[in-house]
């Protein structure tokens, strides 16, 4: 397909406004689960790649990056590539491999909330010090390691120079797994952060800009599908099999905007309703160790690494043939939407 650059400043729509798209990638190491030794990072190698492609489409990627891999000499000099490129490099707390690696290697430790602030602080220090290494520029945007956003995080963030975070999953509940937080509820909307509150709360004053990845339903109200969702989920709703019913008929079906966990159709359809929820934006995510096949769930074979990139291009040109798109990175949607006055309002319902 022709490349999208020229989409990226459309003319206006009857609101004024075109929706920000949005592409990040968690840049990591192999390691699927979270591992101290025996790590590697050779899916770097596979970030050249989707940088021309993402190029030709005219996305402009974030690639949210883990002490792990600034600090492997090979990898640093990719990423370095990529901060001279259309992009721009943020920063991926991998708590559990991080130093200072002063806590127990235990699950609910791996969730950067359940550390104590001086400890978060820390590590966002020594990490913050390697992407700035590597890239050439201290990052402004940061991304928590399995989505562990806790209270103190925000503060330990603007300590460490960062402006925007990009942890929150609207209605995805990570409590289950390993003490992590839950998100049910947050906005799916850009908003404020406060330290100390509940990351689910936009606050006016709060000193972090909160851009959120893209999940929730395929219909509005999403509160009221989220019932709809955990009822059917209840163990004893279960063998009915209600969820995967309502998805065939196309009641309801809910959705993680990224190329690992849905189909083009299903993202288009989430997209649909955050657009006519009024967020001005959309974002889709993946992980970089799903570049090279066998190293993530999500792509065991060669296949299914072309399928994402294929869902990808399906998802961009068609959503782009619907309605003007603008491509920026996450750094410049907080901003583009702070200046815009399309920040969520404090105390306003989600």
């Amino acid at each position: 397909m022709t490349a999208l650059a020229s989409m990226t400043a459309p003319p206006a729509t009857a609101t004024g406004r075109e929706t920000i798209v949005v592409v990040s990638l968690d840049t990591e190491e192999d390691n699927w689960t979270p591992a101290r030794d025996g790590i590697t990072v050779e899916n770097i190698r596979e970030l050249p790649r989707m940088q021309r492609f993402c190029e030709r489409l005219g996305i402009r990627p974030t690639y949210f990056t883990t002490w792990q891999v600034a600090t492997v000499p090979w990898a640093a000099e990719i990423i370095a590539d990529l901060a001279d490129a259309d992009a721009e490099i943020g920063a991926h707390l991998h708590p559990w491999n991080t130093p200072p690696l002063e806590e127990a290697f235990e699950p609910r430790l791996t969730m950067t909330g359940n550390l104590p602030p001086a400890l978060q602080r820390a590590k966002l220090e020594r990490l913050t010090d390697a992407v700035a290494a590597a890239a050439g520029a201290v990052p402004r945007s940061f991304r928590a390691g399995r989505f562990g956003i806790g209270r103190e995080t925000p503060a330990a963030l603007a300590a460490c120079g960062y402006e925007v975070d990009s942890s929150v999953t609207p209605w995805l509940d990570w409590s289950r797994y390993d003490e992590g937080p839950s998100h049910v509820g947050a906005p799916v909307h850009a908003y404020r952060l406060a330290a100390g509150a509940d990351v689910r709360e936009p606050a006016a004053e709060g000193e972090m800009l909160e851009v959120p990845l893209s999940s929730g339903y395929t219909r509005r109200p999403f509160g009221f599908w989220h019932r709809v969702y955990e009822l059917f989920e209840r163990p004893a709703l279960q063998p009915l099999r209600l969820t995967g019913i309502a998805s065939h008929l196309g009641l309801m079906r809910k959705v993680v905007m990224s190329p690992e966990n849905d189909t083009a159709r299903d993202m288009l359809a989430l997209s649909r309703a955050l657009v006519a929820a009024g967020t001005g934006f959309v974002q889709l995510y993946l992980h970089t160790p799903t570049l090279r096949a066998g190293l993530s769930p999500y792509a065991p074979t060669a296949r299914d690494v072309e399928r994402m990139y294929d869902t990808i291009e399906e998802y961009v040109t068609t959503l782009a043939a619907e309605t003007p798109v603008r491509f920026a990175t996450v750094y410049e949607t907080a901003r583009l939407l702070e200046a815009r006055g399309a920040l969520h309002p404090a105390g306003a319902a989600a």
